[in-house]
This record gives structure tokens, C-alpha cells and sequence, in this order.
């Protein structure tokens, strides 16, 4: 495990000295979050929370038939959403982006105002909204998304400019897809980049390849000029419980296209895993260890990888080899919000320097523990003091 940590700070030392640039694409929602906690008691002007989803939610069985109130107190209004936050974080961590989303249209939500500079903010529509309640247990998360429901792959492409997306897609290392649960015409939307743009940018078999690139000619060229280069696809579906099978497996069936055009990942959490297990026909979804759940998956699917991630650790199944490392529960979460979105930008950062898996499933839990730490999305030099930090307690 030492050995682990030494190489991945020396990777993320060399990366920060080297000034190396690189560019990604994110969509496509967008929210603004109420961080919140729920009053149990009051002594005078002093209040005491609800700990755990367990406690507010037997409070609110007894109230079953007799109605009551509960009180929540606002903690923070801040950007929300899977592609916001995730963009913001690769931001942090050097990596420029476009981040297409809801944020406010025509003139950009106040909040969004705070996303790193190195994000190039474009915004289709107005923002959803969330209640966000955080426990020490989880959050439970209360969102009004209607406006996703205009998000349509011709809505999209209108609003933002076939030409403009060709470009922003064929500049990027990074294509990530995220909160497919969400958008009602999620699946729409993936299959018409698929088919609109990254299948006529993609370069063909016989052109010639120079190490990790592809020299190509083609009607869009990029500032090197090296042509259409190796990209990193990633996914993540978001909790797919009110989806049908049928439309789980038709957006898998997507991103199963998606696979020869670039690496392909697809990341859910344990709840998102199991959900997708089961909707694949999977059997004793809610006893079967993760490290099946993820074979299984791995294996009806076509992708190069699978990502789980639990709150304890991570696991990846490829073609080969299943590949677990252990994480680090942070004692006392100052926000949990957003912790997954972060750890899936250090596991992309991690991807486009084409570290080893294991380092690169590290990076994403380091980058996820510091941020739900510090309450906000750490940049390299801080990342490398929670790795040594965290090392120093192994």
C-alpha cells in the first residue's frame, strides 16, 4: 500500500511540475443546492440535528395519520449537480472544461458564478432545485427537475451549436456523461453525440497512429494539429431506481457504443450497482459482494471497465483482472454533497494521465475525502497533502 501512495504522489508531483494541459467536456445538468440539516430540539438560540436518516425517519412514522412539522435549518446555497460539480473539480485539478448544463438561461444563475475558471460555463436552460439534507449516515436528497424535461437531443444541439459541440468533443481527452437518471431524454441525447459527431470525427483503422494520438485530416483541427485524439468516455447513469428496466438497459445499450471510439468507464456508487445488477437479470442483488456485482456487470456489458465505488472503497472490473483498494472514512464530513462527483474527477484525471488502475482508483477516492474534508474541490498541491496525510495514518 506504501508503494501505492509513494508512486501516485510522485505521478500527481511530475504532473503539477510539467505544466500539462488537458481539455474535457461534461454535461448536462445542472442544479442549486440547499444544504440543509433537520432540527431535532431546540435549547434557546442552540439546535440539535437529526444524526441519522434512521432517527428522522422513524420521527416521521409517527406522524402517519397526525401531521406535524419539522424544521430544517439552510446551511449553504451553492452549485449543484453531477456535471457542475464534477466539471468544477476536474477545474481545480487543472483540467479545462466545457461544461454544459442548466444554469440559468438566458443569463447565468448566480451561483454558478463561483465554478472554477478553468470552466467554460454553458448554460441551456434554467437550473433545477435541491433540498440536499445531510446526516451523518447520508443525505437524502428532495428535487424539483422539470426543467429537464425541454432537454432533448435536437434541444440540445440547437441551443448549443452542432459546430461548437463537434469541437468541444473532438478538442477533449475527457467526454463525461453524468445524472442519466434524471434527464428524461438522457439516453437521446448520448445517442445523438454518438451518431452526430463521434462517429463522423472518429478517425478510421487504416490512418496513422503516433503513440496515444492519430494524425488525421479532418474539417476540424485542433492547435497541435495532431488530429482526433484518444478519448476517455465515462458515464455515470445516477441513481436509477425510478427507471424502468427497459430504459436502464437501453442507455447501457448506448454506452456499450461508445466502445470503439475511446476507453469507455461506466461509475455508479453501491446503490447505483446493485440497481443495474438486478436490472441485468443479476440474482440476490442486495446479499452478492460488490467484486460479483461488478463481474456480472463487467460481463453483460461492452465497455473497458466498470467503477464501483462504496463509501469504504473502490473496485474496477476489466476484461482480466477485478482490482479493490481500500478507502478512508473521513470521521467528520464537513459537507457530503458532492463527494461522488469529486471522487469521479480525480478517477478521470487519473484516466487522461493514463496512471495504473489502482492509482488512478486512489486519486479518486483522495480527491473525494479531501473535498468532503475541506468542503471544497482541492487542486493538486492539496491532494498530495491529504495522500501523505493519509499514508502517515496506514
Amino acid at each position: 500500500m506504501k508503494t501505492l501512495f509513494n508512486s501516485l504522489i510522485k505521478a500527481l508531483n511530475t504532473y503539477q511540475k510539467s505544466g500539462q494541459s488537458f481539455k474535457a467536456i461534461v454535461g448536462f445538468d445542472g442544479y442549486v443546492d440547499k444544504i440543509q440539516k433537520v432540527v431535532r430540539s431546540k435549547n434557546g438560540s442552540q439546535s440539535v440535528y437529526y444524526n441519522t436518516i434512521t432517527e428522522i425517519a422513524n420521527h416521521v412514522a409517527t406522524l402517519a395519520g397526525v401531521s406535524g412539522q419539522i424544521e430544517i435549518r439552510n446551511l449553504e446555497l451553492k452549485l449543484g449537480g453531477n456535471a457542475p460539480i464534477m466539471a468544477n473539480s476536474l477545474g481545480a485539478l487543472n483540467i479545462k472544461n466545457t461544461c454544459i448544463g442548466t444554469m440559468g438561461y438566458p443569463d447565468l444563475n448566480n451561483v454558478f458564478e463561483e465554478m472554477h475558471p478553468n470552466c467554460q460555463v454553458v448554460s441551456i436552460a434554467e437550473p433545477a432545485q435541491t433540498n440536499a439534507m445531510e446526516f451523518d449516515d447520508g443525505k437524502l436528497i428532495f428535487s424539483e427537475v422539470s426543467t429537464f424535461e425541454q432537454l432533448t437531443w435536437t434541444y440540445v444541439a440547437a441551443v448549443t451549436g452542432m459546430e461548437n459541440l463537434s469541437k468541444w468533443i473532438y478538442e477533449s481527452q475527457l467526454v463525461s456523461f453524468v445524472d442519466w437518471a434524471n434527464l428524461n431524454y438522457c439516453t437521446d441525447i448520448w445517442e445523438g453525440v454518438l451518431e452526430d459527431i463521434v462517429v463522423t470525427l472518429n478517425p478510421s483503422p487504416n490512418e496513422k497512429e503516433i503513440g496515444r494520438y492519430y494524425e488525421v485530416n479532418k474539417k476540424i483541427a485542433d492547435e497541435e494539429g495532431i488530429g482526433m485524439r484518444h478519448k476517455n468516455y465515462f458515464f455515470d447513469l445516477c441513481d436509477p431506481s425510478k427507471r424502468s428496466k427497459e430504459e436502464i438497459l437501453a442507455a447501457l445499450s448506448v454506452i456499450n457504443r461508445y466502445k470503439p471510439y475511446g476507453k469507455v468507464t461506466l461509475g455508479m456508487n453501491e446503490n447505483e450497482a446493485r440497481k443495474v445488477y438486478k436490472s441485468l437479470d443479476g440474482e440476490n442483488s442486495s446479499v452478492v459482494d460488490l467484486q460479483t456485482v461488478a463481474r456480472y456487470i463487467f460481463d453483460k456489458i461492452t465497455v473497458h471497465q466498470v467503477l464501483i465505488h462504496p463509501t469504504d472503497r473502490s473496485i474496477v472490473a476489466t476484461e482480466n483482472k477485478i482490482f479493490e483498494v481500500k478507502g478512508r472514512l473521513v470521521p467528520e464530513p464537513r459537507i457530503l454533497t458532492g463527494g461522488g462527483d469529486n471522487l469521479n474527477a480525480g478517477f478521470c484525471l487519473g484516466l487522461v494521465l493514463d496512471l495504473p488502475i489502482e492509482q488512478t482508483m486512489l486519486l479518486g477516492m483522495a480527491n473525494s475525502g479531501t473535498y468532503i474534508t475541506n468542503r471544497a474541490s482541492p487542486n493538486v498541491e492539496e491532494l498530495v497533502e491529504y495522500l501523505e496525510m493519509w499514508e502517515r495514518e496506514i
